[in-house]
């Protein structure tokens, strides 16, 4: 597959070079991504100044280039650069943190792929659930196997899926869910220091409060110990028949994905098998 990768953690992100080693065994990669951190700036796309694009040193042997903009700006970027036809998928992070609950509606990953997806390419956000020292290896695993094994032709046109992976290894994910985004919000503040020049500064404060406990939720299903799948719809809708559909293939790919005696022997239901990508 031809694999456009970004994010908003920067181009220097751990997330995204490992993403990049990984995939670049067995896809056609580049990377687009921001220069610098662009956590929090949700769907911004520069409008009123230019955008710098440059080529980058390869990140981990792959095509690279680099923006000033927003994760937004870099998948547009990318269609500037290759057009629409150069990608069959993009693929959003290594998120390094958690995009559950309220997070959707603030995540630089998800609205790159929301971007995406207007463009008519389907995409995927992954993130981990760790900032500090996070675990990659399960959610490198599952991205490299789900994005070649799943029928990307069922996803409706303005949906994305938001992955968020536990901070643990392969053997140690109890299941894959179909979750929805909700019960988990953030009151935030700003709180007033000072600068080294004696100004007052302000900075961002947070309280992640619980609001609800449905068992279908995306941290729940995340603090369980198990991988939260969330369609994520550009107009706020997505369709029950889809979501239905949705968890009995991603049923179908952890009983074979997490296949704890011999995955190698195990099939799709569409005859293909993980073997071919091992």
């Amino acid at each position: 597959m031809k694999v456009l990768l970004t994010n908003d953690d920067g181009i220097e992100a751990a997330g995204i070079r490992l993403l990049a080693k990984r995939l670049a065994l067995t896809h056609d990669v580049t990377v687009v991504a921001p220069e610098g951190k662009r956590s929090g700036v949700s769907h911004s796309i520069t409008w009123l100044t230019p955008v710098r694009i440059r080529e980058k040193a390869s990140v981990e042997g792959v095509s690279s280039f680099c923006t000033s903009g927003t994760p937004a700006d870099c998948v547009v970027a990318a269609f500037t650069l290759f057009g629409k036809n150069g990608f069959d998928i993009v693929v959003s992070g290594i998120n390094h943190g958690q995009n559950l609950g309220v997070d959707i509606r603030y995540s630089g990953t998800i609205s790159a792929a929301l971007e995406a997806r207007t463009l008519g390419i389907p995409a995927i956000a992954v993130s981990v659930v760790s900032e500090e020292n996070p675990d990659f290896s399960a959610a490198l695993d599952f991205v490299d196997k789900f994005i070649l094994y799943y029928d990307w032709r069922k996803l409706p046109r303005y949906t994305v899926l938001n992955v968020n992976v536990p901070s643990v290894p392969r053997q140690n994910i109890y299941g894959i869910a179909r979750t929805r985004p909700g019960g988990l919000v953030k009151r935030r503040w700003f709180e007033k220091n000072t600068n080294e020049w004696g100004e007052p500064v302000y900075w961002m404060r947070r309280e992640i409060i619980y609001e609800s406990e449905e068992s279908d939720l995306d941290f729940r299903s995340v603090t369980a110990g198990f991988i939260s799948v969330s369609p994520i719809d550009f107009f706020q809708g997505c369709d029950e028949e889809y979501n239905e559909d949705l968890e009995s293939d991603l049923r179908s790919f952890g009983d074979i994905w997490l296949d704890r005696n011999d995955p190698n022997t195990r099939e799709f239901s569409n005859g293909r098998r993980l073997k071919d990508t091992v």
